[in-house]
Order: C-alpha cells, then structure tokens, then sequence
C-alpha cells in the first residue's frame, strides 16, 4: 500500500471516529448543559496538560529513535514502558490530588471520578507507546481499529449513562478515563507479542530517551497548552462555568477541522522522519496545500451553517457558542497548519525551534486574553486565540523558508495536477 493511500485509510478511519465523539460530545453536551459541561472542561484541560506532562515525552522519543536507529527498537520500547508506566502513576497521583485539593477552581468532583483522573495518565502514555509501535511499521489498519475501538466504546459508555439517566460530570470523567483503557488494550493486542521483556532497563538508555523526550514532549505540552490556555485563564477571571461551557462548545466546533485531520500528523511524522533530504521540501508542500484546501472548504462550511450547526447540535441553549466559535475557525485553520510545520520539524530533530514558535504564541494568548476577556469575555479570549495562531503560523512558514527553501507559494491551493496525482495513486485513475 503506497503512502498516500495508508495516510488516507488513517485519514478515513479518524473521520469515523470523529463522527462517533461528535455524537459523544452531543450526548454530553446536551445532558450535562452549560455548566456541567463548563465544569468538564476545566477539568479535562487540567487532566490533559497534566498526563501531557508527566508522559516527558518518552512515547514521541520512542517514535523517534525506532526510525533512526530501528535495530534497537525492542531496547527503546521496554524502556519507554517502564518510564511511562512510573511517570503516569507518579503524575497521575499529583492530578488527583489537585482536582481533589482545588474544589474552588474544579468544582466539586466525587472520590471516584478522582480516582479515574489519577488513572488517566498512566494508560494515556502506555497507550501512546502501544501506538507508536504501530505508527513505526505504518500499521494502518490497525491504527485505525485502535482508534474506532476506544471511540466507540467510550459512545457505548456515556449513552448507557445518559439511558439510566446517571450521566453526570463525574461519571464523564470515568469515561474519559475508560476511552484510555480501550485504546491501551486494543493496542497491546498487536503490541505485547513484540515487547522484550527480558531486556533489562539500563540508565544510559533512559536519559538518552529522557532527553529526547523533553525537547519532542516540549513540542507536544506547548501545542496542548496554547489550545487550554483561554479555558484556565477563563476559569480564573470570570470563575462562572456557564460561560466557560458556552466557550468550550464554540471552540469544539471550530476545532472539528483540526480533529478530522488530527490522526494523519503522526503518520507523516513517520514518513517524514525516514524520508531523505532532497524528497523533504516537495513533500512538506504538497502536504500542506492537501491540508489547506480541504480544511478551508470545511471551515467555509461550517461558516456557512454557524448557527443553525450549533443549535442542531447542541440545542438552543447554546446559541451564546456560535459567536466565539465564527471568531475561533479562521484561526482554527492557522493552527491546524502550524501544527504540519512542527510535525515536520520534529520528524527532523528540531522540536526545540517548534517550542520557541510556540512559547512565543502561547504568551501572546496569554497575555491578549488578560487584556480582552474583562471587556469582551469569551469573546475576548477567542479574538486572543485567533490572533496567537497567526504569528504561530507566520512565524512557523518562516522558518521553512530560511531553513528548507519551501515556496509559499506552491503550499497554497491543490492544482489540477495534484488531483490526478492522488487519483492514479489511489487506482482510480487508468
């Protein structure tokens, strides 16, 4: 199968799953209304950027040095196991421990969705180690049974809740922390069988994934600190969860280009990190005007269809969400294209460029939303995180162009070439 073909399968089978935690998501949202599923965001922000954490990186480094260096692969892979499983009961205790010691900025969460909080850590990074053992040999097939697996088991979860009418912000979080334990033992079904267990964990080994680890793991904390960002610093200066929820639907729908295209990242991380220098700069564009095209046809549709989306979805009482959510999509684009730049430069060593871009962007949203949300309030921190998005991205394309002479202009708009390319890569051309 030619690469083109395994990154639209993967492509296919997120689309699947998108469409299944859209449902989810409905089912959630509906349910729990405005400030339940306000509450649930604060806390899924924290729980997230928590495990993002503590996992150091050591999942992504695994990836990494598989490729570089594939005949250590079994070494790389017991060692990111141990450290991971460490790492995610270590970081997932802290968690714990916050949600249960900060009621004031949480919300009041019972001992048993804490517990699955604590827990979510540990089987997010085993599960990313799973995952990457399978993203190393472009597995698509079953990357894509993993991910439509955990997708609709947490469905099954949260519908049977919402059926005995015991879905509640609590039980929610149970469920998001069961999504991780699907996905970790459907991957370990393939995976297990290949683990050398017999290999003993050596310390050089650790700090050279360790290290490694902290300059990817940067990458993958800060990208996932700019898109929590407006919710914590929300939480801290409007401290009411019924607009934090309005904001959080308005962000989720904008954010559905981004998780449509989301599982096809790692799949070029891979490719990109095995691929020779002078195929690099041909490939990067013609990636990104796929990538530009189709998600600016689906945010002019979303655009089109702004309000009456939100209320099909989620029902009336959110129709405060379409306006951050209009503010929010032309930015949404500019991430999700910020987001091929730093997967590029990962896949060719350089996180550390990508965590500055985005050190940069982080605290321009930062300090906008400071400025904006007592003016404008959610308002406020979507223009904040549009605005971050744009110097993510103009200063992302930069660097590009300094460093791999890519031509902006051939990353704009797919040609009529470009079709047919796909088209006879996918056999429907004769």
């Amino acid at each position: 199968m030619n690469f083109f073909r395994k990154v639209l399968l993967v492509n296919v089978t997120a689309l699947m799953s998108f469409v299944i935690r859209l449902v989810q998501t409905i089912i959630l949202t509906r349910w729990l209304g405005p400030t339940g599923i306000g509450q649930y965001a604060v806390v899924c922000a924290a729980v997230m950027l928590g495990s993002q954490i503590s996992a150091l990186g050591f999942p992504v480094a695994f990836l990494y040095y598989s490729q570089h260096d594939p005949k250590q692969t079994s070494v790389y892979q017991i060692h990111s196991i141990w450290s991971g499983l460490i790492l995610g009961l270590f970081g997932g205790g802290i968690l714990g421990a916050l949600v249960m010691w900060r009621p004031s900025y949480f919300g009041q969460v019972p001992g048993y969705a804490i517990w699955a909080v604590s827990l979510y850590a540990v089987c997010m990074i085993l599960a990313g180690v799973g995952r990457n053992s399978l993203l190393r040999r472009l597995e698509s097939k079953r990357l894509g049974a993993m991910t439509i697996a955990s997708s609709l088991g947490s469905l099954a979860l949260i519908g049977a809740l919402a059926w005995v009418g015991q879905l509640t912000v609590a039980s929610a979080l149970v469920c998001l922390t069961g999504m991780q334990m699907i996905r970790l033992a459907v991957a370990w079904i393939w995976v297990a069988p290949t683990v050398d267990w017999h290999i003993k964990p050596r310390v050089e080994v650790l700090i050279k994934l360790g290290k490694m680890g902290l300059r990817q793991g940067g990458v993958d904390i800060m990208v996932l600190l700019n898109s929590t960002v407006n919710i914590m610093i929300l939480k801290m200066m409007i401290s009411d969860f019924e607009q934090i929820g309005f904001f959080s639907r308005g962000m989720q729908i904008a954010m559905l280009v981004v998780t449509a295209s989301q599982a096809v990242l790692p799949v070029l991380f891979s490719r990109w990190a095995s691929s020779p220098e002078s195929q690099l700069t041909e490939h990067f564009e013609k990636v990104f005007r796929v990538v530009t095209t189709f998600s600016l046809l689906v945010i002019i549709s979303i655009l089109l269809l702004a309000k009456p989306l939100v209320i099909m979805l989620f029902g009336r009482a959110f129709i405060p969400a379409v306006t951050p959510m209009m503010i929010l999509l032309p930015g949404t684009m500019l991430y999700l294209l910020g987001r091929v730049v730093i997967q590029f430069l990962g896949s060719r060593g350089l996180p550390e460029v990508s965590c500055v871009v985005l050190l940069i962007s982080c605290a321009i949203n930062a300090l906008l939303s400071w400025l904006l949300i007592p003016k404008l309030g959610i308002h406020g921190a979507a223009m904040a995180s549009s605005v971050s998005h744009v110097v993510l991205l103009g200063m992302l394309l930069c660097v590009m162009v300094i460093k791999f002479k890519v031509r902006i202009m051939r990353c704009v708009w797919l040609s009529l070439r470009d079709c047919r390319s796909m088209t006879r890569q996918l056999g429907v051309a004769q």
